[in-house]
């Protein structure tokens, strides 16, 4: 999710020969795109479907368009996997798990705040109101482990995800042991491990085991394959698995999207957006007029887009509800939603994530450590 300071693809990642080799650094105009695809999916379901139907206390009546199949935040989850592929050979696994962190929870911790504060002061008739159990337990990342927490804003599920995800990959990748077919075995056992457990102890009508479920849906081990979708990619991209392999994989992670709830995507859409994502990976260069005609507004938005999906879902819902009790109609509490998720997403970009992050990668790059090996480099990711 939080893939702002990656913004390039590997150098040459599946790119025909004859195709210019971009310098390190290179920011691709399709990888924006596709976060920008991302994040409008996610706006779209929260404000013209999720907000009216499901919070408690609504009474707003949808308006005549409505887009009910998910798929946004596991598609952005997915980048997110690629990504970390890409960088972690970049630099020991210790500075590059710190920078992660760095990268997705200073801008965390602030929107959790702040939606705390708004949810306690601007609370209409009906609302969820946080108890400062909730606080501490979402500040914690500890929603999903503790019966008594609940979700500040539940658009955070993917939060602790990509927390135990990247943790689990720099551990892999520690002095470069995991690659080859080592790295494809542990891929595999991610996928189908959490599947049997599914069949074996969590079918209709079961009661899971305690363990079983902290396991599954307590470390976000159930949708860990969102994460594996994006290193494959990214490894077929480098030629460290054939497109067969792929295929494969890409169709076990949408067995496992369709077996572990929630959120219940749309399997379709999901599928279109690993395509898309494959099509990034393979070709980086889009031209198309219509994105480069584009492509300032797309920059813009792919580049605040962490910072949109941690600010819009409870922020939007108030305001939404707000205009909605003054008799405002969809029209015009759908682009007030809008509105605030962008412009808290900018001020939470521009004014926490990114300097915090600067801040931060200070303090990680002058901690000492052995520089990795070009070999270990070459093989981290697979």
């Amino acid at each position: 999710m939080s893939t702002q300071g990656e913004q390039n693809p590997p150098s040459g990642a599946g790119v025909p020969e004859s195709a210019p080799q971009p310098a390190r650094g290179t920011r691709y105009l399709s990888w924006d795109a596709i976060r920008v695809l991302g994040i409008v999916a996610v706006l779209a379901f929260h404000a013209t479907f999720l907000t009216p139907h499901t919070l408690p206390g609504y009474d707003m009546p949808p308006g005549p368009f409505q887009m009910d199949f998910p798929f946004g935040a596991s598609l952005l989850i997915v980048i997110s996997g690629y990504f970390a592929a890409m960088t972690v050979g970049r630099k020991p696994p210790l500075r590059w798990w710190l920078r992660r962190l760095a990268r997705l929870l200073p801008a965390f911790f602030v929107a959790v705040l702040v939606i705390f504060a708004a949810s306690l002061l601007l609370h209409p008739d009906g609302f969820y109101r946080p108890s400062y159990t909730d606080l501490v337990g979402n500040l914690a990342l500890l929603h999903n482990l503790l019966d008594g927490v609940e979700y500040i804003d539940r658009a955070h599920w993917t939060v602790p995800i990509q927390v135990c995800g990247f943790t689990a990959i720099a551990l892999l990748a520690w002095k470069g042991r995991v690659h080859g077919r080592a790295a494809t075995a542990v891929m595999w056992g991610v996928l189908l491990v959490p599947l049997a457990l599914r069949y074996v102890f969590m079918g209709p009508g079961t009661i899971p085991p305690g363990w079983v479920s902290m396991l599954m849906d307590g470390t976000g081990l159930s949708r860990a394959h969102l994460l594996i979708a994006g290193v494959a990619i990214f490894r077929w991209s480098k030629q460290r698995m054939t497109f067969t392999q792929l295929l494969l994989m890409l169709v076990a992670v949408l067995i496992a999207h369709t077996k572990h709830p929630p959120p219940g995507d749309s399997v379709v859409a999901f599928a279109v957006s690993l395509v898309l994502i494959s099509v990034a990976a393979y070709q980086p260069v889009w031209d198309a007029p219509l994105l480069t005609n584009l492509a300032r507004p797309i920059r813009w938005l792919g580049g605040i887009s962490y910072g949109v999906y941690l600010m819009h879902y409870v922020m939007g819902s108030l305001v939404a509800r707000h205009l909605a009790d003054l008799g405002v109609p969809w029209f015009g509490w759908v682009p007030a939603y809008v509105a605030v998720a962008v412009l808290l997403g900018w001020a939470l970009t521009r004014w926490v994530e990114q300097p915090a992050f600067t801040l931060l990668n200070r303090g990680i790059d002058a901690l000492p450590s052995r520089t990795p090996t070009a070999s270990a480099a070459a093989r981290t990711g697979g």
